[in-house]
């Protein structure tokens, strides 16, 4: 009888490690591709975040730009040519210019006496405001206040229950003072950040970004006459911490001016162009908190709008003066 050896064979040790390390570097890859898949789709959706973050900013600083109200002084002499002629009967001389001693002999002043208006030097709404003689536009570079005229929204008309009293309470009104700047991470008495009252866990309400500050312009008026500076620096909105910085062009018709009064220049800007920075998404994704803190402005990715302001009309120069005298 005959027995047949079948033989068994098996792996070595130096196939099982192969088969390990192969098992590694394999699941390794499958690592790194889920990882960069995921930072990718984070990566993009913050872009489109951002996005419309910028196009939702824009279209509200567009709506306030476009409504910016710009006084221009009344001309009375049609009142006044009224008064004179009847003041002095069928005397052909008052009818035709009409003498000032006759009004002022009538006791009617046809001048207007001029708003009281505080002196700045340079606009800074961090740390104080700025009041124009006649509602208008007055900026910088960085930040911007413009008084505009819109009707009240019927909720503003109901009276609502306030307990706070960091900031200033609003009256509906058709003459708002808007302004609009950047807070820094590390300011101090500024606007305090709304979502951050609901964090229970939060130790720091002040947080950094765009701000909006709405209010009736005579209640504006009335805390910077009166010094209630630090009050009203508490008053508005934290729109968008994701906002680092913001800039301001006005157009003049032949160049971008970096700083704009509608009293010293007579009138509105034609234009003015805004420009938003937020940090990049690509390093807001892979950089921690600190880091992006402390971000330059070439990481910084901007969006750029132009908005028309319709009050506006071209500033008259001396060259169209003189073109009109003939000379």
């Amino acid at each position: 009888m005959s027995f047949k050896r079948h033989a068994i064979r098996a792996f070595t040790l130096l196939e099982v490690l192969l088969t390990l390390a192969m098992s590694v570097v394999l699941m390794g890859l499958i690592g790194t591709a889920f990882q960069f898949y995921a930072v990718d789709m984070n990566v993009r959706n913050m872009d489109i975040q951002q996005t419309q973050l910028a196009a939702a900013v824009m279209q509200m600083i567009e709506d306030d730009l476009r409504a910016t109200l710009h006084a221009e002084p009344a001309d009375m002499s049609g009142l006044e040519e009224l008064l004179s002629a009847s003041l002095g009967g069928e005397d052909e001389e008052a009818g035709q210019g009409g003498s000032e001693e006759d009004l002022s002999a009538a006791g009617i002043s046809m001048e207007e006496e001029p708003i009281e208006s505080i002196e700045t030097t340079t606009l800074d709404l961090t740390s104080g405001v700025a009041v124009l003689q006649t509602p208008g536009l007055i900026g910088n570079q960085y930040q911007i206040q413009l008084d505009l005229s819109r009707l009240p929204r019927l909720e503003e008309y109901v009276a609502m229950l306030d307990e706070t009293t960091a900031d200033l309470q609003d009256v509906p009104s058709d003459l708002k003072t808007v302004a609009y700047y950047v807070q820094s991470d590390d300011s101090t008495g500024g606007v305090i950040d709304s979502l951050a009252e609901l964090d229970p866990d939060a130790t720091d309400l002040m947080s950094g970004g765009l701000v909006r500050r709405s209010l009736d312009r005579a209640a504006t008026v009335e805390a910077a006459t009166m010094g209630n500076i630090s009050t009203l620096n508490q008053t508005g909105d934290l729109l968008a911490p994701e906002i680092k910085s913001i800039e301001f062009s006005y157009w003049d018709g032949l160049t971008w001016q970096v700083e704009w009064s509608s009293d010293e220049f007579g009138e509105l800007p034609l234009a003015v162009q805004v420009r938003i920075y937020m940090v990049d998404p690509a390093l807001a994704a892979t950089e921690d908190a600190n880091t992006i803190s402390s971000l330059g402005p070439d990481s910084m990715r901007a969006f750029s709008h132009i908005v028309r302001l319709p009050m506006a009309v071209p500033i008259e120069t001396e060259e169209e003066d003189l073109s009109e005298a003939g000379l």
